[in-house]
């Protein structure tokens, strides 16, 4: 095995003796078998790379035969230095992103990547120190050595490599079975540039239910630095409440320019909850509910809760309104499925709704729940309509920001 700290800045020679220049980067194919195919010299003032045909010996000395020829990099060949050198790695066991520290080839049956050194022995090897720190280690800690920590190329993943990201297939597996607020703890502990890093390999929907995890200062340092079109992708996917919540964060100009690029119902929803934000309850209130009329059968409202609610995350209680949208009702769904299914709404629901008003102070609402024992509360106007809900779970989290 071959290792990169000690090839590069190796001196070229031809067979007679003769200096060539020196070794500065490796190239290679990342298809199938990294096939080592090219080395880039530093010639003088001038770059030029040889086909590793052009190489009869590359050990500690690297000798290359008679009448070379120079060639061009090809669209398909990565770069060690670009490519890999230096490149970060996730590693969720150890909370933290490693790096590439150091590249090892193999020279049978033919040049090609092996893997590639995440360990701090890939670090000492550059400062050619590895020999001198193992001898001091073994003498002082009784015999023991450090030693590589070796990823070998199977567990790379390839196509991420032209990117200038590494990812390891099998951290990446862990990254998706993962549950998303365990994800955003691992998360918390990282810095704003690595998480950003981490995001990118999740795709749209698994990454907006992780931010919708994370704290409110790492929600709003990621939607500053997310381009407008990316931060609508992911507001589009969360719960309609945690997206304004993330709004409110940031800038009246960023916020406009983000819902420019929302679909226009979505824009519609969050812009008017944005609306009801100038109290503690407004700014709690998701439009994530769902009302029906009093003549609906039991039956009609199964049908309308399967059609309607595919993409809500909380659906505890059906409220019930008039002609006039005036809030007369509310039923929860254990009481809907015990009824007849022809049974008309209005002679199961309950006409003395628990509500509450934009004014209202949040610890009052917190106390009305938890007095009717329910999770959900509407929030109505002056003319009985309502204007949205908000959950407990909301509630406690505003009280825990306040008092704890």
């Amino acid at each position: 095995m071959l290792y990169f700290a000690e090839l590069k800045g190796k001196h070229i020679k031809m067979p007679d003796g003769g200096s060539v220049g020196k070794l500065t980067d490796i190239l290679f194919l990342a298809k199938g078998q990294p096939q080592v195919t090219k080395l880039v010299i530093r010639k003088a003032a001038e770059k030029i790379i040889v086909p590793i045909s052009s190489i009869k010996f590359l050990n500690s000395t690297i000798t290359l035969v008679h009448g070379y020829q120079t060639v061009e990099q090809e669209t398909d060949e990565l770069s060690l230095v670009k490519n890999l050198m230096d490149k970060q790695i996730i590693d969720i066991r150890g909370n933290k992103i490693v790096r590439v520290n150091d590249v090892v080839i193999q020279e049978k049956p033919y040049f090609a990547v092996a893997g590639v050194d995440v360990g701090f022995m890939g670090i000492l090897r550059w400062l050619h120190l590895e020999q001198f720190v193992n001898k001091y280690i073994h003498m002082v800690f009784l015999g023991r050595t450090v030693t590589s920590k070796f990823l070998p190329w199977d567990d790379i993943q390839p196509v991420e490599l032209s990117r200038g990201k590494v990812v390891v297939k099998h951290e990446e597996r862990k990254l998706q079975r993962l549950a998303p607020e365990d994800l955003a703890d691992h998360l918390e502990k990282l810095s704003i540039r690595n998480i950003s890093k981490i995001l990118e390999l999740l795709d749209e929907e698994r990454e907006a239910e992780v931010i919708q995890n994370l704290n409110v200062n790492y929600q709003k340092t990621l939607f500053k630095h997310f381009k407008p079109e990316h931060s609508a992708e992911i507001l589009a996917l969360v719960d309609p409440d945690e997206a304004v919540d993330i709004l409110l964060t940031l800038s009246v100009k960023r916020r406009d320019t983000i819902c420019g690029f929302l679909p226009e119902e979505k824009k519609r929803e969050l812009e008017y909850l944005l609306s009801l934000s100038h109290t503690p309850i407004g700014e709690l209130i998701t439009t994530e509910y769902m009302t029906v009329e009093p003549e609906d059968t039991a039956k009609k409202c199964i049908k309308m809760i399967k059609d309607m609610t595919k993409n809500v995350s909380w659906l505890s209680y059906v409220y019930v309104t008039n002609k006039r949208k005036e809030l007369v009702g509310v039923f929860s769904l254990h009481e809907l499925i015990i009824q007849e299914s022809d049974t008309p709404v209005y002679k199961f629901m309950i006409p003395q709704v628990v509500v509450t008003h934009l004014t209202t102070p949040t610890e009052i609402a917190i106390k009305k729940m938890l007095k009717f024992n329910i999770t959900g509360m509407p929030v109505i106007n002056d003319k009985k309509e309502m204007l949205g809900i908000i959950t407990i779970d909301d509630l406690i989290e505003e009280i825990k920001e306040k008092f704890i």
